[in-house]
């Protein structure tokens, strides 16, 4: 064994509890003893701030690593829809208390109903239809 290394015979209660916290965090055998050795130096003030946080970053790596998933064809089509749909909702609202066309204000609301759950600025146009002009120029458009 090496000098540095530590063979210890943990009592059933112990033994769950690391166990649980294997599960709970998903991660490889020995990665739960050396996480909570890391935790408990720390919390009793035998390493500082900057040990603990290398070694918490070290052992609190899961097992399996979840890649994100590419989006599909139609998730890649629906994002760009939504963004064009999210400029032309911000070219409405600047352009609302400038238009006075009433037929062009509601085509615009009923495409706004389509979208008010998806597209905040949708929602701002539904409310100035309303005539609820509470709408603060940081809440326009982003784009």
């Amino acid at each position: 064994m090496k000098s540095h290394g530590f063979l210890i015979y943990l009592p059933p209660e112990l033994y769950i509890a690391i166990v649980k916290l294997q599960a709970d965090k998903q991660l490889g055998r020995c990665y739960p003893v050396l996480y909570a050795l890391n935790e408990g130096l720390f919390r009793l003030g035998y390493i500082p701030r900057e040990t603990y946080e290398t070694f918490e970053k070290r052992y609190s790596q899961k097992l399996i690593k979840e890649e994100p998933k590419p989006l599909t064809k139609q998730e890649e089509e629906q994002l760009k829809l939504l963004k064009q749909k999210e400029k032309a909702f911000s070219n409405v609202l600047d352009q609302w208390n400038i238009h006075p066309s009433q037929e062009w204000r509601n085509g615009w609301i009923k495409e706004a109903q389509k979208y008010k759950d998806r597209i905040p600025n949708a929602r701002l146009i539904l409310a100035l239809a309303n005539g609820e002009d509470n709408t603060q120029p940081e809440q326009l458009s982003n784009t």
